[in-house]
C-alpha cells in the first residue's frame, strides 16, 4: 500500500504555540443520554465573558427519531417517550449548570445549530424543526434565549402546505446576520413510500422574519447526508454557496461541486471542484462519495476551505476499501488552490470514515473531526462497528498541525459536531454507547491548542498516530501526527518476549515471517511518552 501524500508545513509544529492565550482547562463531560438517536443532533456554542475568557458552553441534545409516519398515509406517528431537543449549559470545568427544552412534552424538536445574537452578545438563538401545535406539521423555528437559560421568545416559520413536512437541516449566519436555513421536504404517498421534492432555502432575520424563500433546481434525491455547510462569498455580490457530494441530476461518478445561489435564491449556479484535479492514480483516490458530508468555511480573503470524504479505489467498486478525509482550500473563483488527505484507516482495511464536523478558530486554523466504521460490521448492521473518531488541526493551506484518534475499546463513539474555542483548542461533541448496547451517553471532549488532554484516564485512549490493517498478514503500517517525532517501535508476544526492535524505518514494522497470534505494539516518541496497542497477526 502506498503512502498518501500529506502536505506539511515543516516548520508549523515549532511556530505553533508562540502565540499567548488563556489557557483554558480540559474536560471530558458525560451524561446519561435520554433520546435513542443524535446522528445530526449534537452542536456546541462557545458563550465569552467581558475579558475574553470562557463563561460557559452550550450544547445541544436532539432525539431525531422521535417522529415517523403510518405506512400507507401521512398522519404522523409520535413515540410515547418523545423527548423534545434540548440545550445544556456547562461550566468552563464540564459541570452540568442547568437545562432547557425547545418544546413542551410530546411534541418532537430539533436544533440544527446555535448562534450568538448579533444585537446582543448575552442572548443566543436556536434555528431547527418544531412539531407545530397542531401535530401534523413539521415546520422551522427560531428561538431566542438568554445564558442563564430563559426563554425569550420561540416563533415558527410558517410556509405553504407543500413545505409541511422538513427533514434535517444546514444552516448558518451571513455577515448581515441573517440565517440561512435549508432542508429537505418531503411526502408519502398512499403506498407508504416517500415524495422528495427540491431542497427548500430560507433567509430569516435574527428576530425570526421570513425574508426569502426558494426551490433548489436541484431534485433531492441525492442522500441527505451529501449535502455540506453553506457560506457566504466574501466578493461583494452577498451570494450563497454551498458544498456538495454526489451528481446534481443522480447517481452517476460523485464528485464534489459547489452550488452558488444569490440571497433571494432564484438563480442556483454550479461547479464541479474537481473537474481539473490530476491525482496519482496509484494512490487509487476518488473524491466524494454520496453517504459523506461535506463542510465549508468562507475565509475573509476570499477563499474557501472545504472538508469532505474520499474513497481509495480498488478498480471495480468504490467504498468498499478504506478511506480518507480530503481537505481543500479554494480561491475567490472556487478553484482549488490546495488540498490533502488525511489518512483514516481503522482496524479493519475496509472501512468508512464519516466526516462529521469542522470549525475555524480566531486565527485561520481548521479543526476536523470524523468517525470510523469497519465497513464490515456497517453492511450486516452490527452497531459496534464504529469504534475510534479522529480529531485534526490544520492550517488554512490543509497542512496538517496534529491528528489525534480516540478509542478506548470499550466503547462506540459517534461524534456529531466540533467547535473552535478561544483558547486555540476545541470542543468535540457527540454520543458513545457500551458495545453490548445497555447504556448511552452524550460526551463532550475538551481537547487543548497541541491536541493533549490534561484528564489522565482519557489522555491514554490518545493517540498522535494510526496503524493499519490490524488483522495484519505482512506489512504493519504507521503514520505518525506531524507534530511528533518517534524514536522506537517495539513490538511484542504474548509471553512478552521482543520480536521486532526499530530505531528509523518507522513507517512500517515487518511482521510476514511471525507465527499468528496477538502481539503488543509499543511505540516511543522522543519526547518519553509511550503508548501499546494489540495487533493481531493473522
Amino acid at each position: 500500500m502506498k503512502k498518501i501524500a500529506l502536505l506539511f508545513v515543516g516548520l508549523a509544529a515549532l511556530l505553533y504555540g508562540t502565540k499567548a492565550f488563556p489557557q483554558q482547562p480540559d474536560f471530558l463531560f458525560e451524561q446519561q443520554y435520554p433520546f435513542e438517536w443524535s446522528y445530526a443532533g449534537t452542536h456546541s456554542l462557545e458563550i465569552c465573558n467581558e475579558k475574553g475568557g470562557t463563561e460557559c458552553y452550550f450544547v445541544t441534545a436532539c432525539d431525531l427519531n422521535t417522529i415517523g409516519y403510518t405506512t400507507g398515509g401521512k398522519d404522523l406517528m409520535i413515540r410515547d417517550d418523545i423527548q423534545p431537543a434540548k440545550v445544556l449549559k456547562l461550566s468552563p470545568e464540564g459541570e452540568l449548570l442547568g437545562e432547557m427544552a425547545m418544546s413542551e412534552e410530546g411534541r418532537y424538536s430539533s436544533i440544527i445549530r446555535l448562534y450568538h445574537d448579533p444585537s446582543n452578545p448575552k442572548f443566543c438563538l436556536a434555528v431547527g424543526t418544531v412539531l407545530d401545535s397542531t401535530l401534523s406539521c413539521v415546520k422551522p423555528y427560531l428561538a431566542k434565549f438568554d445564558t442563564n437559560l430563559n426563554m425569550v421568545w420561540s416563533r415558527i416559520i410558517y410556509l405553504p402546505e407543500d413545505y409541511c413536512n422538513l427533514l434535517g437541516g444546514r444552516s448558518f449566519m451571513d455577515s448581515h446576520g441573517d440565517i440561512v436555513f435549508c432542508s429537505w421536504p418531503f411526502h408519502f404517498d398512499p403506498n407508504g413510500y416517500s415524495e422528495w421534492s427540491n431542497m427548500l432555502y430560507l433567509r430569516l432575520s435574527s428576530d425570526g422574519e421570513l425574508l426569502a424563500m426558494g426551490d433548489s433546481p436541484y431534485y433531492s434525491n441525492l442522500y441527505c447526508l451529501a449535502q455540506g455547510d453553506l457560506f457566504e462569498y466574501t466578493d461583494g455580490t452577498g451570494d450563497y454557496g454551498q458544498a456538495f457530494v454526489g451528481q446534481p441530476e443522480g447517481y452517476n461518478d460523485p464528485p464534489v461541486f459547489i452550488v452558488r445561489m444569490n440571497r433571494d435564491f432564484t438563480d442556483f449556479q454550479t461547479r464541479d471542484l474537481v473537474e481539473n484535479i490530476t491525482l496519482d492514480l496509484t494512490d487509487g483516490i476518488m473524491i466524494g462519495d454520496y453517504y459523506a458530508e461535506s463542510f465549508a468555511v468562507s475565509l475573509h480573503d476570499g477563499t474557501k476551505y472545504l472538508s469532505t470524504r474520499g474513497v481509495r479505489w480498488d478498480g471495480w467498486s468504490p467504498g468498499l476499501y478504506d478511506e480518507v478525509i480530503v481537505s481543500m482550500k479554494l480561491d475567490q473563483n472556487d478553484s482549488i488552490v490546495a488540498f490533502s488527505f488525511i489518512p483514516h484507516d481503522n482496524d479493519s482495511v475496509r472501512t468508512l470514515a464519516f466526516c462529521h464536523g469542522m470549525d475555524a478558530s480566531d486565527n485561520g486554523d481548521f479543526f476536523l473531526c470524523n468517525g470510523v466504521y469497519d465497513l464490515g460490521a456497517w453492511q450486516y448492521g452490527e452497531i459496534d462497528g464504529m469504534n475510534r473518531f479522529t480529531v485534526t488541526k490544520t492550517d488554512a493551506n490543509t497542512n496538517i498541525i496534529w491528528s489525534r484518534s480516540y478509542e478506548d475499546g470499550q466503547h462506540v463513539f459517534q461524534p456529531c459536531s466540533v467547535m473552535a474555542t478561544s483558547d486555540e483548542g476545541c470542543l468535540v461533541t457527540g454520543r458513545y454507547w457500551t458495545l453490548d448496547q445497555t447504556e448511552a451517553k452524550l460526551f463532550v471532549l475538551k481537547f487543548f491548542a497541541d491536541g493533549s488532554l490534561s484528564v489522565s484516564e482519557k489522555e491514554s485512549f490518545v493517540r498522535p498516530y494510526t496503524y493499519y490493517p490490524n488483522p495484519v498478514k505482512e506489512q504493519l503500517l504507521i503514520q505518525f501526527s506531524p507534530d511528533v517525532q518517534p524514536k522506537q517501535i517495539e513490538l511484542y508476544d504474548l509471553q512478552g518476549r521482543l520480536v521486532r526492535s526499530q530505531g528509523n524505518a518507522f513507517e512500517s514494522i515487518d511482521m510476514g515471517q511471525l507465527p499468528a497470534g496477538t502481539y503488543t505494539l509499543r511505540v516511543t516518541l522522543k519526547d518519553g511518552k509511550s503508548y501499546t496497542d494489540k495487533v493481531v497477526k493473522e
